[in-house]
């Protein structure tokens, strides 16, 4: 890495006092009595060579290799000593083997935070993107005074497919043009008669357009800890089969029934900071985590982990029950497929599941299996399928590159029009034209596609494609 830009942006404002991890990966040796979040007449800083220390503190091997985002919440003493407190991770490279923590306990003093005069001690978030060797530094500053637009859209690495040869446009939902209550948004489904939004703060309900809010005023959803009037990121949206919502916001997850909600907690389930939903053929609800699999059958909690099964580890991606009923699981140590009689592990196959890790599947109508695949490394080859036949092929574009540099956060077959989408992390949106095998890529810089970051897609009752960014919601025009 020989090419860096530091950019300090503010995001958010707010000020209140607080104790808690803001991130679901949590580090040890912070002592976290007593703090404020970004808080202090003057504000916590960063040293002035921050960044080319904090990158000279990095695994210099897995450096080279690193794309994508980092969220990191940084506690600073009274005394500017800076200590890592929690993480969210969406690169390519896993924050231990990074050795993300050395990077930034072994910065320099930082200015402590000054509250009335006095040195404070605060929390500092930081949002890092890497890209082919070059890093940028977003800062979140925090004040409730302020809800403008909070929003992330992104420069792609690449311009996308010409503008004139691109085959489909879309509408875009965001806070400045729609009651849309925040642009940054991670989830989305759809029901038999709506479309739901999760946003960073609140859900939306769209029936005809017409959009109703549900936040922490007028629905279950937990609001954060350090502003009461700010609910929990709602992380993934799933409709189930008798057209239940179900979503995951902070630590919890939510059903909704159009009447009533239920709040599943680590009171009343297995449940600790969910990963993803899958909703099965028999309406098995299943939860990833870093806790194992989580199972709920409309009555009662199951769980698959390390203790009861041949789970790799307890850290998993996605689970999915195919129409054979064999479950397949992913985790950060491997997969492994659970039969009637045996558990298939796949570490010593001669299969794409020998590296790459399940994060996604689907079944078509012809019973092939279709696999999004993470990989440690910065792989060319992400989808594959597996078809009836037992043979595998691997899905990706001439410019392979553009898997290669960019995770995939979701994918959506749509049998009926033969088209499969892609979303992909740091890049936009691509679509395949499976009967032409032709390939599109939409990005903001060729489109009005707002974000490089698109997290979840959905179809809805009418064929149109929805899409979550962190600049808004899109829905292809028809």
């Amino acid at each position: 890495m020989n090419k860096f830009f530091l950019m300090l942006i503010g995001l958010l404002f707010f000020n209140f006092s607080f104790g808690q991890h803001l991130y679901p990966e949590k580090f040890k040796g912070c002592i976290i009595d007593k703090f404020c979040l970004d808080c202090g007449d003057t504000k916590a800083q960063l040293p002035p060579d921050f960044g080319n220390e904090f990158i000279s503190n990095l695994n210099e091997k897995y450096l080279r290799k690193i794309n994508g985002l980092i969220e990191m919440q940084v506690l600073v003493d009274s005394v500017g000593t800076p200590c890592l407190l929690s993480a969210e991770n969406s690169s390519n490279v896993k924050l231990k083997k990074l050795g993300i923590q050395r990077g930034i306990n072994l910065t320099s003093k930082w200015t402590p935070a000054i509250v009335e005069g006095k040195p404070e001690r605060s929390s500092v978030s930081l949002l890092i993107t890497f890209k082919e060797g070059t890093y940028s530094i977003n800062r979140r500053n925090f004040d409730s005074e302020s809800y403008s637009n909070l929003e992330s859209r992104g420069t792609p690495d690449v311009k996308g497919t010409k503008e004139s040869k691109l085959t489909e446009s879309w509408t875009v939902y965001n806070q400045s043009n729609s009651d849309l209550p925040w642009s940054m948004s991670r989830g989305v489904a759809a029901s038999k008669n709506a479309v739901w939004l999760g946003t960073d703060n609140g859900l939306v309900k769209i029936v005809d357009d017409k959009m109703e809010v549900f936040n922490v005023k007028n629905s279950p959803l937990k609001p954060l800890k350090y502003d009461k009037n700010k609910a929990s990121s709602i992380r993934y949206a799933s409709v189930d089969k008798e057209d239940n919502l179900w979503l995951i916001a902070g630590w919890d997850a939510y059903k909704y029934d159009g009447k009533d909600w239920t709040v599943f907690d680590s009171i009343n389930s297995p449940i600790s900071w969910a990963r993803n939903i899958y909703v099965d053929n028999s309406n098995n609800i299943w939860f990833s985590s870093w806790d194992g699999i989580a199972k709920y059958n409309g009555n009662e909690w199951s769980t698959i982990d390390t203790t009861n099964s041949k789970l790799p580890s307890n850290k998993t991606l996605g689970v999915f029950n195919d129409n054979q009923n064999r479950l397949w699981i992913g985790t950060f140590e491997g997969n492994i497929r659970i039969d009637a009689k045996e558990t298939v592990e796949f570490n010593n196959s001669d299969t794409p599941l020998k590296e790459g890790l399940i994060s996604q599947m689907y079944e078509d109508r012809e019973g092939n299996l279709w696999f999004n695949l993470y990989y440690d490394d910065n792989s060319d080859s992400k989808i594959f399928v597996l078809r009836t036949n037992g043979e595998w092929e691997s899905i990706k574009p001439k410019n392979a590159n553009l898997f290669k540099e960019n995770s995939i956060n979701d994918f959506l077959l749509d049998e009926e029009n033969g088209i499969l989408w892609i979303a992909l992390n740091g890049l936009g949106l691509m679509r395949y034209d499976i009967t032409n095998d032709k390939w599109e890529t939409y990005t903001n810089q060729n489109s009005n596609v707002p974000s490089i970051y698109i997290m979840q897609l959905a179809k809805d009752k009418n064929g149109a494609i929805w899409a979550a960014t962190f600049a808004g919601i899109i829905r292809l025009n028809k």
